[in-house]
């Protein structure tokens, strides 16, 4: 990289003692990057950023001042302009050679500097939401890598960082649309495959993403990996497939906790309980004392008549855990149809506190009030439940008062 010279001249003149000694430092900073040594470039890269950082700002000062020719202000502007490509430059060049030592805190913080100065230097942002994705910071990632990929479409390498720092963000729609132009190497690598389906999965596209969940589910993968995929299918709402996926996870790993409890939980979703139950009990002999899993057992065995057993369960859910609003929820119901309506109140009255915006439970609150002859109560529960329903029927919300 060459300086131009800053100040209109003849032909004879010689260069300006400042532009003399950065084109020095320049020509070093040339120098070392072609020896290939990342040492060399940062001394030289730290050398050259010095000076001419001195030297904008004497520059910027030197603009201040009031009446200033024309053309002496045109040079010091174009002189100016010079001296940021110059930082910028030098800037990248020493992140790069940090990077090149995975030194990438100290890289992005000279990748955001070189940026200051001169953002459209070549390669700039790629480096630096490269240097970003490395350390995970994906927000700065998807921000540099966006004006990357913009720029140059097919740059497939900052494309798939760009689409995995989206799905760390939480910007699904735009990770699966930036998976979509590099699909076949999305699908090379499990994590970045995963993490397509998933943004899939999020944005509405089942089908997309039961393509993929197929494929991953069909790879040989570490058992906590298998887990995520099995797990996706419920995200789609597969759930066919999603039992012999836990089913055949459970089998190969038949002490990994929460197989079993997904299998069947699941198959409770199918509404298959008498399937769930030996799922779900085999779960507990591996994890007594998980609060989940006894609620979906419960579930599952009202659903088959084995109220005794259920009842015991719901009730150890509680003492466990008393905001559980489902547990609370089935509990009080029950009671309910007992007949045990002072016992069934408390209960269905947590629920309700516990997850006010459920309308089926407002509504058995106000039957237990209106069979107590709290009439008022009743009526308040009422209008809330018919409020609560019109609110999930304009918005499209469901909500399912047979199902955990």
């Amino acid at each position: 990289m060459m300086l131009a010279l800053p100040l209109a001249a003849p032909a004879q003149q010689q260069p300006d003692a400042a532009t003399q000694q950065l084109q020095q430092l320049i020509d070093a900073d040339q120098t070392a990057k072609q020896s290939g040594d990342p040492a060399q470039v940062i001394t030289a890269s730290q050398k050259l950023t010095d000076l001419a950082a001195q030297q904008e700002t004497a520059t910027s000062r030197a603009l201040k001042q009031s009446n200033l020719p024309p053309a002496k202000a045109q040079q010091l502007k174009h002189r100016n302009e010079q001296l940021h490509q110059v930082l910028s430059n030098g800037f990248n060049d020493w992140g790069t050679a940090e990077a090149r030592q995975q030194q990438y805190q100290q890289a992005l913080a000279h990748f955001q500097q070189a940026e200051k100065w001169d953002p459209a230097t070549p390669g700039l942002m790629r480096n630096l939401g490269a240097a970003a994705f490395l350390l995970q910071n994906y927000p700065e990632s998807a921000r540099a890598l966006t004006t990357v990929v913009a720029q140059d479409p097919n740059d497939q390498r900052s494309r798939m960082m760009l689409a995995m720092s989206l799905f760390n963000v939480e910007k699904f729609a735009e990770a699966a649309q930036n998976f979509a132009p590099i699909g076949d190497a999305a699908m090379q690598d499990t994590r970045s495959a995963y993490a397509w389906a998933f943004s899939l999965a999020r944005t509405h596209q089942e089908q997309q993403a039961n393509q993929i969940i197929d494929n991953l589910a069909a790879r040989d993968l570490p058992p906590d990996v298998h887990m995520l995929v099995c797990q996706l299918y419920n995200t789609t709402e597969n759930y066919e497939h999603a039992v012999p996926c836990f089913k055949k996870l459970a089998e190969e790993n038949p002490t990994m906790p929460h197989a079993h409890f997904e299998a069947g939980a699941t198959l409770v979703h199918l509404d298959r309980p008498t399937d769930a139950i030996p799922e779900l009990r085999t779960e507990l002999k591996l994890s007594p004392q998980d609060v989940e899993t006894q609620y979906y057992l419960a579930f599952a065995l009202l659903e088959t008549s084995q109220k005794d057993e259920a009842l015991s369960l719901l009730r150890t859910v509680i003492a466990e855990q008393p905001d559980h609003s489902q547990a609370q929820y089935q509990l009080g119901k029950v009671l309910l149809e007992d007949g045990k309506i002072d016992e069934a109140i408390p209960h269905l009255e947590i629920a309700a506190k516990v997850d006010p915006d459920s309308d089926y439970i407002h509504y058995q609150l106000q039957v237990a009030y209106r069979r107590d002859g709290r009439t008022e109560d009743a009526n308040r529960e009422l209008a809330l439940y018919k409020q609560i329903k019109a609110t999930h029927r304009n918005t499209g919300s469901a909500h399912d008062a047979s199902a955990p």
